[in-house]
């Protein structure tokens, strides 16, 4: 009967997503037209779903951008991995096929660009506000490293804390590095991949789209990868557990194609580019509220079990890492990013 209920649920979704329009009001307009009277219309990519932090920024962003540009900037909003994965996503926006994406930056091109995601960076929002900032050092780097792809980078959207979410309770969940005999679906970034192996679990690579198919056919056990918020929108009637241990911060990022920019004019490119930079801005204020919603939700709608590490739990998982999964990472990303990191939490 859950099955039934699943089923239904993504054709209904299927549905939803087939009939979504541009926020911006541009369906129907020819993609980057500059002709008297057309607006310019520029593509959003998100693997976010409809009800979702970053769906809401979004939409408000396409607004906003419409509202200041009088019409000549219209921005169309795909969510749910409609124009593919972050991956594919990504090296469409270095080509300039795709104008702008909320998504997490893929490491293929340059292990740095996967810096955002490593495991226990932060290990709370507060530290979250300071280590993810505009003007952060973290910030910089990315920015660098996006511009040499032709990418402009324009901030983070803190979606929450990415936790564990399960169908089969893990084993020994609070030791850090026993074997919790259970496989995990787990991006391929080695961010996430090397900490799931030295604290125990037997990471396996899906891709973010086919999370849903992969723990509903026992390809993997659960995933890490996920809010509660995530969780509750894209596999809330499948899990049965949730462990919130703030392994890594949600830090998706706002990116827009340098050859979608040349196509506005400088004005226009300024007030998208600042849109976008103050939606970044707004999700670290909102992500906490919407994090205390989404596990409330989990448990209420879904009978999710969900289970809150204490702060003391969380140091021993973050210095477990610390002290075993960043020194590989360092061989990943380079010891001057790792050591800049690492002077950026001794200063918290």
């Amino acid at each position: 009967m859950k099955m039934k209920k699943i089923i239904a649920a993504g054709l209904s979704l299927a549905l939803v997503l087939s009939a979504f329009t541009a926020c911006g009001g541009g369906g129907g307009k020819e993609e980057g037209s500059a002709d008297a009277g057309k607006p310019i219309v520029l593509r959003l990519a998100s693997d976010a779903p409809l009800e979702h932090i970053a769906t809401g920024l979004n939409e408000e962003a396409c607004q906003l951008v419409e509202e200041r540009t009088d019409g000549r900037v219209k921005i169309e909003y795909f969510p749910a991995s409609q124009l593919g994965g972050y991956e594919t996503v990504y090296e469409e926006i270095v080509r300039g096929t795709i104008d702008l994406g909320q998504i997490t930056i893929p490491d293929a091109l340059d292990a740095r660009l996967g810096a955002a995601y490593v495991p226990y960076y932060a290990k709370n929002f507060e530290e979250a506000k300071v280590l993810f900032a505009p003007d952060s050092y973290l910030s910089g780097v990315i920015g660098d490293l996006t511009e040499a792809n032709g990418v402009k980078f324009l901030g983070t959207v803190l979606e929450g804390f990415i936790g564990m979410a399960f169908v089969t309770e893990p084993s020994d969940m609070l030791t850090p590095g026993t074997n919790k005999k259970v496989k995990t679906r787990s991006p391929a970034m080695a961010t996430f991949r090397v900490a799931q192996e030295d604290l125990g679990f037997n990471p396996i690579t899906v891709p973010y789209a086919e999370v849903p198919t992969a723990i509903q056919t026992k390809v993997v056990d659960g995933w890490v990868g996920g809010t509660p918020n995530i969780n509750y929108a894209w596999v809330g009637q499948v899990i049965k557990f949730m462990y919130v241990n703030y392994i890594h911060a949600e830090a998706t990022s706002y990116v827009i194609s340098e050859k979608s920019l040349a196509k506005l004019t400088p004005e226009d490119a300024e007030t998208v580019i600042a849109v976008f930079q103050e939606q970044s801005v707004k999700s670290f204020d909102l992500a906490q509220e919407n994090e205390e919603t989404y596990k409330k939700k989990l448990a209420d709608d879904y009978g999710v079990k969900v289970v809150e590490f204490t702060p003391e739990q969380i140091d021993a998982y973050a210095s477990y890492v610390r002290e075993k999964s960043w020194p590989k990472l360092e061989e990943l990303l380079g010891k001057e990013l790792m050591d800049g990191m690492r002077a950026e939490v001794e200063k918290l």
